[in-house]
């Protein structure tokens, strides 16, 4: 294995993403440092971008786990390490380069986005891309330590590096998967104010179910988000009071999708954490995952008149075959094109949703 994992850095090494500096080409993707912006354990942290030639923007936010306490923040995950591991770090920053011409950024004739501008917001803060402090812990060799939770700060010293290499988009899609889908849904309004004179906004959220009574401490006092992020963060669904929020806030002068996987196993395993304590892939916590995906798609629909849902049960394989798991995020996956169980891929329903054919994929496999 380790000959495996120093095989893949050195790969890495010799395949690094250019660092952006002077104008960018169009189509190729660039690093994007950000000055002063640091990761968790405190090395710099970048973003990317590519300049297009059509005039759509993506805004995506990158996922990789969250940390919500001092157990939590002593774990992060690594290569090729076993045991509990929960959120990206600094390590995971240069494999990105590796990570931006799969699913919806890849460059293939049919993909409908390919000549998109993107701004790609790495993550490495274990924050949801909302924070703005620093949590001590002590690591699990018993040394204190700091997780720099910078997410906010990362993210918007990104976005005023990239912007200015970047014509007003006349379509703005903001999307993510997983830590940044919760992301999308706490900052699609504070995207859109770098845009001011885009009036076509899509806010599309791939998989943000996680339920914690906690969140609203946790943001307030862990991740030290600003206000306007913690306060209104009422009841365990996080991502549902988000997107309340921002249809409050925004009502129909945005247009609202999510998506997700019936009995995700990502989520299911941290929900059994939270629930019990232990990361694990639990039948029965599928099945329940199931339950509440049900319920927030019934307020979402309630709530967001219009909003468009994709559902998918893809299953996890060969992993754990018996938990009845379903695959974690669609977005940034090469399954992206290929139609699911109900014979829609994502990249059609997504591509109508964004010109203003907003319909529901998958609703009937939460029936029964």
């Amino acid at each position: 294995m380790l000959d495996n994992v120093e095989g893949y850095k050195k790969y890495l090494e010799e395949h690094q993403l250019p660092v952006l500096e002077g104008v960018p080409v169009s189509g190729q993707w660039y690093r994007v440092p950000v000055p002063g912006a640091i990761c968790a354990g405190g090395s710099p942290y970048w973003g990317y971008m590519r300049k297009g030639t059509e005039p759509g923007l993506i805004v995506f936010f990158l996922g990789g786990g969250v940390s919500i306490n001092a157990y939590t923040a002593a774990r992060p995950s690594r290569l090729a390490v076993q045991g509990e591991t929960f959120y990206f770090d600094d390590k995971s920053l240069p494999y990105m380069d590796m990570a931006l011409n799969r699913g919806i950024f890849d460059d293939t004739q049919d993909n409908p986005f390919r000549n998109w501008s993107c701004i790609f917001v790495s993550y490495a803060t274990g924050d949801f891309h909302v924070g703005n402090g620093d949590f001590h812990y002590t690591t699990t060799d018993g040394s204190p330590a700091v997780l720099h939770h910078h997410g906010y700060s990362n993210y918007s010293g990104l976005m005023e590096q990239a912007t200015k290499h970047l014509s007003a988009p006349t379509k703005l899609l903001i999307t993510g998967t997983s830590g940044g889908a919760f992301g999308v849904a706490a900052l699609a309004s504070d995207v859109m104010r770098y845009f001011p004179e885009c009036s076509d906004v899509t806010c599309c959220p791939d998989s943000a179910l996680l339920l914690n009574d906690q969140w609203r401490t946790i943001a307030q006092n862990n991740w030290q988000a600003s206000k306007r992020i913690w306060e209104p963060l009422q009841g365990p669904n996080i991502c549902l009071e988000w997107m309340r929020n921002l249809y409050a806030e925004k009502g129909n002068t945005v247009r609202y999708l999510y998506i997700n996987s019936i009995r995700d196993v990502a989520f299911a395993m941290y929900q059994h954490y939270i629930d019990h304590g232990t990361l694990e892939v639990k039948r029965e916590q599928c099945l329940q995952f199931e339950k509440d995906l049900k319920e927030m798609v019934d307020t979402l629909k309630s709530e967001i008149p219009g909003i468009g849902i994709f559902l998918f049960d893809n299953p996890i394989g060969e992993m754990n075959p018996e938990s009845m798991g379903t695959v974690h995020t669609l977005i940034h996956d090469p399954e992206f094109y290929r139609p699911v169980k109900h014979g829609t891929s994502l990249r059609d329903w997504l591509w109508s949703a964004v010109n203003g054919n907003v319909y529901n994929a998958g609703l009937d496999l939460l029936e029964g």
